[in-house]
């Protein structure tokens, strides 16, 4: 070995990174951190609107458990406003299941829909049943 290859040997030169190695490795993981935090943030707004919407299943489920218990059911609509601006619709009708028109006790179709806005959208979810209750005199 020569002196001149002693003071410099060839590995020297080559250690470390350069510029533009380092910019391109931030521009991989900047992309990376957006993509993570648009996965994130996806994942918060499903998460807070499946809430929403199993907080509408639940009062639609209690104002059903109320139709008929209440007060007998009778063919029509009731409405209402929750505290926090959901909005509820009651409706029941008739249902035609072609039983005896002369019995005592008939079927109903009881809807409980809930209605609210999440963001600039308008939600509403609606539960069905078949109640039984007094038949309806004839009008």
């Amino acid at each position: 070995m020569t002196r001149d290859s002693m003071d410099h040997p060839p590995h020297d030169r080559e250690a470390g990174f350069t510029l533009v190695e380092v910019m391109v490795a931030f521009a991989i993981l900047a992309l990376a951190f957006g993509v993570l935090m648009f996965v994130i943030q996806d994942g918060i707004q499903r998460s807070a609107q499946a809430e929403l919407e199993a907080e509408a299943a639940s009062l639609a489920q209690s104002l059903l458990a109320q139709a008929g218990a209440e007060a007998p059911l009778r063919s029509g609509e009731q409405a209402g406003q929750y505290d926090g601006g959901r909005l509820w619709r009651l409706r029941t009708e008739p249902y035609a299941d072609g039983g005896d028109p002369q019995g005592a006790v008939a079927a109903y179709r009881v809807t409980a829909e809930i209605s609210w806005h999440d963001g600039a959208k308008a939600r509403a979810l609606a539960l069905s049943t078949l109640r039984l209750g007094p038949r309806e005199p004839p009008r």
